[in-house]
């Protein structure tokens, strides 16, 4: 076996070998003595040289000890906040309020972690040099709810309720306001512009008011209808033209008595009128309402100052005067109604002769008197007599008045007192008269038909009912069924059933001039007819049943 040799290194190679060995060996120690001056200089729990937190220096303390030193030097929560600014107002709000505050522990922790890995390690280099880093406080934003509470405070003070418009009156004098808008915060968006100003610091932030709108911006209708109903008063015109006291079966009488009725008038002050309104507010201004109460305290105040014959209907008399408002018409008509009277027998009275006397249908006399034996009625036995109404029904028609002249046989017509016709009339005969009274147009019938006699009636006008469902009424010279004209002679003589006859063509003329409603006045006493003047009786004779005296 032979020895292997060994290895001859050259002399320069082995030089060199030994310089590297030193050199790393120097810069391991190098390495050594920074690491330990590291160590010494920077703690592994503590903060970095040159980290500030604002303007505290919390170098080379712990976390712990960074949050005494930020407690002590940062600025207090109740010294840091907001300025709430609203139409030149100001309201401070503080951190403290809201609950907005520094989060030390984090703020501190972020300090720590200045040139630190993840992990927590200073890397050489970081550790060599000054950091100069300053760290932005960590802050707990405000509570939201707080920040509402806050601003609802706020929002309260600064709120003006809008004012509607008003109107009401004072005496007769109308007094009415515009609506006038308010102005309140939106909370909720004010809300979170101060909650923004407070996270990023604002020293202040201007917050708007809204406008808000009145519900009832005017007091139209209201005012102008109002004003208008109050530049005159009311009127209520009380005109009856029935008269009382006048025996209309007396032509003497009749020519002494004064035939004009009853009128007068009431007249309602501004102060009065005012109080038969309310205004009744509304999405779209004021509107005015009639209050029934006060108008009918008006009427039961004036029904008593009527005379004896004439009660104050106040029901229609109140509608009357609203219908009248409403038409923004300053006058209204009354209704006047009349009462029953009592009279007692006398002598030689019957119940038709009282029932021709009062001017009253005889079946309308048995009717208000059910208890009253028509063939036995003894001298000073009480008889009540209806109210004139029962042959009224419709409220007389204004400024219209027919009035029919027995004895003369003769009719007028007054439109508003003036007489605009004059007609020749034929009415009822002895044994079948015209009742004299005062009576109304109760319907009108271009071409009526009387079952009774088969006769046409040409332009009837219904005046009273003389009997249930049989009335006398105004019509022209009657047709019978084969076209022959009836006592087209008779006339200006008494001829009829108890109708008021007239003329061709005049007939017509009054049909078409009166309305159901007007007055018609039958007075005096018809005179007997000439034995050679025919009749109705003698031309369409009545039967036995009917009065008359049979074959």
């Amino acid at each position: 076996m032979t020895e292997k040799p060994k290895t001859q290194y050259p002399p320069a190679t082995l030089k060199t070998a030994l310089r590297v060995l030193a050199v790393l060996l120097v810069l391991m120690v190098v390495v050594f003595a920074v690491t330990a001056w590291l160590a010494l200089r920077h703690p592994a729990d503590t903060i970095l040289h040159g980290v500030h937190v604002q303007t505290v220096d919390v170098s080379g303390l712990t976390v712990d000890e960074a949050m005494v030193a930020l407690v002590r030097r940062l600025p207090a929560p109740e010294t840091l906040g907001v300025d709430v600014r609203i139409a030149g107002r100001v309201w401070p709000l503080t951190w403290a309020e809201v609950g907005q505050q520094y989060d030390l522990h984090a703020t501190a922790q972020a300090a720590y972690a200045v040139g630190r890995d993840p992990d927590g390690k200073v890397s050489l280099l970081a550790g060599l040099r000054e950091q100069n880093v300053v760290v932005t406080p960590v802050v707990v934003p405000a509570d939201p709810a707080r920040v509402r509470d806050a601003v609802a405070w706020i929002a309260a003070l600064v709120e003006v309720a809008p004012v509607d418009a008003r109107l009401a009156f004072d005496g007769g004098n109308v007094v009415a306001t515009d609506g006038q808008p308010g102005q309140r915060l939106d909370v909720e968006a004010a809300v979170d512009q101060v909650i923004r100003a407070l996270a990023e610091r604002s020293p202040s932030v201007e917050l708007a008011l809204v406008a808000v709108p009145p519900d009832i911006a005017t007091p139209e209708p209201a005012r102008t209808q109002v004003e208008a109903w109050l530049a005159q008063p009311f009127t209520l015109v009380v005109d009856d033209p029935l008269v009382f006291g006048v025996d209309l079966s007396d032509r003497d009488a009749i020519a002494n008595q004064p035939m004009a009725g009853y009128r007068t008038e009431f007249i309602a002050s501004s102060e009065r009128i005012a109080t038969w309104f309310e205004p009744r507010p509304s999405s779209d201004g004021i509107h005015l309402s009639l209050v029934t109460a006060p108008v009918r305290a008006w009427l039961e105040e004036i029904a008593p100052q009527l005379d004896e014959n004439r009660l104050l209907d106040v029901d229609e008399t109140a509608h009357n005067i609203f219908t009248a408002l409403y038409l923004e018409q300053h006058h209204a008509a009354a209704r006047v109604r009349h009462p029953d009277r009592i009279y007692v027998v006398q002598p030689g009275d019957t119940l038709s002769l009282i029932a021709y006397n009062h001017s009253i249908p005889r079946y309308q006399l048995e009717r208000a008197n059910p208890d009253v034996d028509p063939g036995a009625i003894d001298v000073g036995q009480e008889i009540v007599i209806p109210s004139i109404d029962v042959l009224l029904p419709y409220p007389l028609t204004p400024g219209k008045r027919i009035e029919i002249d027995l004895p003369k046989q003769q009719m007028r017509v007054f439109e508003n007192d003036t007489q605009i016709f004059t007609f020749t009339v034929s009415t009822g005969i002895s044994r079948t008269p015209t009742i004299p009274g005062q009576f109304q147009i109760l319907f009108k019938e271009e071409a009526a038909f009387a079952q009774r006699w088969q006769l046409d009636m040409p332009y009837f006008m219904g005046v009273y009912e003389e009997d249930e469902g049989f009335f006398n009424g105004i019509h022209e010279l009657p047709i019978t069924h084969y076209g022959t004209r009836l006592s087209r002679g008779v006339l200006g003589w008494p001829a009829s059933f108890g109708c008021i006859i007239m003329d061709e063509g005049d007939a017509k003329t009054l049909f078409d001039w009166a309305e159901v409603g007007t007055l018609v006045r039958i007075s005096g006493y018809a005179p007997g007819t000439p034995s050679w003047q025919q009749t109705l009786a003698d031309l369409a004779p009545l039967t036995p049943e009917e009065g008359g005296e049979g074959p």
